[in-house]
């Protein structure tokens, strides 16, 4: 558990079925890359593997902090990537439609954003990524956030508002209930 979580049972049982889901998702993509198997396939599909924005946990989804942020993301290309190669590289997932038009051989449009990562024109690494939290549903903020490969810079355009901001989906988390509950008798001591 990260340091920012409170370690209880409780806690720990909501990172315990975050870990299930990403096992039962490991088995669905094993399903996948079987079927390309199968369908002899395998050695010339490229496979992109991603998540979305962060795990759906406090400080992880819609906050825009590295844990809310830092999302997996793997690519399969036979004879291309070796098999547990890595590359450091800054990525936004804007990219991966850039990428994909790339390594199809399609021009990007112009008014696309984002660069392609891979493939044959490949521009060189880029020194900063950017990303902004807004309306998570029913709650506004405005954060606007950069990154290069050692620091991330935050600016808070409403450092007034609760660092937690109310919203109804997160209220039903058992994680954001003890956060609450804890800083609830925090203040109360």
């Amino acid at each position: 558990i990260p340091p920012y979580y409170p370690d209880t049972p409780l806690v720990r049982k909501d990172w315990a079925r975050y870990f299930d889901l990403i096992s039962v998702m490991d088995g669905q993509v094993k399903a996948i890359l079987g079927q390309l198997e199968d369908d002899g396939l395998a050695d010339r599909t490229i496979v992109f593997f991603w998540g979305d924005h962060g795990r759906g946990l406090p400080r992880g989804k819609r906050f825009a902090y590295d844990s809310g942020l830092k999302v997996p993301l793997i690519v399969r290309w036979p004879g291309t990537i070796a098999p547990g190669s890595v590359v450091d590289d800054l990525v936004s997932l804007m990219d991966l439609g850039p990428t994909a038009l790339t390594l199809a051989g399609v021009p990007v449009p112009a008014h696309m954003q984002g660069r392609a990562f891979l493939g044959r024109g490949k521009p060189p690494a880029r020194e900063y990524v950017f990303a902004h939290r807004d309306r998570m549903d029913e709650a506004y903020d405005m954060m606007r956030t950069v990154r290069d490969a050692r620091f991330r810079y935050i600016k808070n355009f409403y450092p007034g508002r609760p660092y937690a901001q109310h919203i109804e989906y997160m209220e039903e988390m058992p994680t954001m209930r003890e956060w609450r509950r804890r800083y609830k008798d925090h203040m109360n001591a």
